[in-house]
């Protein structure tokens, strides 16, 4: 069983993942990326926190390009890490995912996308599993919006939360 950072050493890049897609997807994509680079889009809120990321982190995402959610999410994973360079992105693909995750993960099924938030070491601090909570909590209404690319901010929220709860010193 591969340790993550072999497996985040053999992930490809976004842009790599993205040129094998179909043109209605490459073109998801590009939509969601035109999304996330206006600033109204990404609060300024949202930018400081990106700003304010300490630590190193790598997101290992288990992901297919003809999957909508993970055209929409892993987009907003690649803003984060053009955003912030201390953080980086690495995708596998599903099939290798099952493979090599299944069992230590102890998932029965590898949704997608399936990001693990890494600290420095490489270590698992947190997950990411195929939506925003906005929008699992949200429910069926707000679906249209989200598939609309209008959550791509919430993305980027609950993958800064993560990284934010790892920083927070520990309180005795």
């Amino acid at each position: 069983m591969p340790h993550y950072q072999e497996l985040v050493a053999i992930g490809e890049p976004f842009e790599a993942f993205v040129s094998r897609g179909l043109p209605t997807e490459i073109a998801a994509v590009h939509s969601a990326r035109a999304q996330l680079d206006a600033a109204e889009n990404v609060s300024a809120n949202t930018r400081r926190r990106l700003a304010a990321v300490q630590g190193r982190y790598h997101l290992l995402a288990a992901a297919e390009m003809w999957c909508p959610d993970c055209q929409l999410n892993l987009t907003a994973m690649d803003h984060l890490q053009r955003t912030q360079p201390k953080v980086t992105l690495a995708i596998i693909s599903k099939g290798r995912a099952e493979h090599d995750l299944s069992d230590q993960l102890k998932l029965e099924r590898i949704p997608i996308p399936l990001v693990l938030v890494l600290d420095e070491r490489f270590e698992l601090i947190g997950r990411f599993v195929e939506q925003p909570q906005a929008v699992i909590t949200g429910g069926e209404a707000i679906k249209p919006d989200y598939r609309a690319g209008r959550y791509l901010h919430s993305t980027l929220d609950d993958l800064l939360a993560i990284i934010e709860a790892h920083e927070q010193p520990a309180r005795p």
